[in-house]
């Protein structure tokens, strides 16, 4: 996980990266702006946060954690084809498990799951910047085409 986490605070000082993570801000504050039910417009989108519980920095994160925690209580086997062998096998229920968990932490108000959440939350400190208005616009152009017809089927 450290390696992961110097990897992330080293690739976000470069310059193109900045501009990447400054459009990731632009699609969580289009999203929340989005499930606020508010009207797409550069203006409503400034008023969200950046930080979304969601988002697949935090997704990656859990899926760090969920596969620790699992493959610590592997028994110990010396073979190493038969450890890669059981780890592959397992890579579905890391998967499975990373994704019930963020999609909880999504909708859930809970303060357990709100604690849980928050160190994806901090890495998202790294992995996302304020958009300007030209980059906003680009993330409503994103979304529109995404937005279904039915509103009821759009529920998360």
């Amino acid at each position: 996980m450290a390696i992961f986490l110097g990897y992330m605070a080293l690739v976000s000082r470069m310059k193109e990266i900045k501009r990447v993570f400054e459009y990731h801000g632009a699609e969580h504050k289009t999203i929340a702006c989005y499930e606020a039910g508010e009207e797409l417009t550069v203006e409503n989108i400034k008023k969200f946060t950046r930080f979304h519980p969601r988002c697949g920095t935090s997704f990656l994160l859990f899926v760090m954690v969920v596969s620790i925690i699992l493959f610590a209580m592997l028994p110990r086997v010396d073979m190493v084809i038969l450890r890669v062998l059981m780890r592959l096998a397992l890579l579905p229920v890391v998967a499975g498990l990373s994704y019930e968990l963020i999609k909880w932490a999504g909708r859930s108000k809970n303060k357990c799951v709100a604690w849980m959440s928050k160190p994806g939350l901090w890495l998202q400190k790294l992995t996302t910047r304020e958009p300007d208005a030209s980059q906003i616009e680009v993330a409503i152009a994103s979304m529109e085409p995404c937005i279904p017809e039915n509103k009821e089927d759009d529920r998360w």
